[in-house]
């Protein structure tokens, strides 16, 4: 064996490595599911619509299916321009939702970024660690090295 490969292996056995999902430990936080639960009730007037426009238009569908054939071109005509209005709606709704998620989610992180800064420090100092990996970047780790758990744990403190 090679000297210098034996040092080096010394050495990566003896660094202290954990891994961590932060976003992972930021939403499972009882202040992140209050933070998503008043979320939710706030857009269910949204979703509610979203579930209405849908269910009309699959009607509006079910009917031009079934009865295409017999109405009149105006009378297909229209209810054609109908579902199509539908579909439109439905689409700026979905969009509408998604954004209002986007910025909530943005929002839930800028708020609770100090506390994740300030509870990583305490876990970093306390335990030692030399290497601290983003779960995102890995293909696999030893389920013991995350730490994800223990900044949960100190952000519901």
């Amino acid at each position: 064996m090679i000297p210098g490969l034996l040092v080096a292996n010394t050495a990566f056995a003896e660094l202290k490595v954990a891994v961590l999902d932060v976003q992972k430990a930021i939403l499972e936080s009882t202040e992140a599911k209050q933070f998503i639960t008043n979320l939710q009730k706030e857009i269910a007037p949204d979703a509610d619509k979203l579930k209405k426009i849908e269910s009309e238009a699959k009607k509006m569908q079910a009917r031009l299916a079934k009865d295409g054939a017999i109405m009149s071109e105006s009378e297909r005509k229209k209810l054609t321009e109908s579902i199509e209005e539908k579909g439109v709606n439905y689409k700026y709704l979905v969009s509408k939702l998604q954004n209002k998620q986007k910025q909530k989610q943005q929002e839930l992180l800028r708020m609770m970024n100090p506390k994740v800064e300030a509870a990583i420090k305490v876990i970093l100092d306390e335990n030692k660690y030399d290497l601290v990996l983003q779960r995102q970047a890995l293909i696999y780790s030893n389920p013991e090295l995350d730490i994800s758990a223990k900044l949960t744990e100190m952000l519901n403190k």
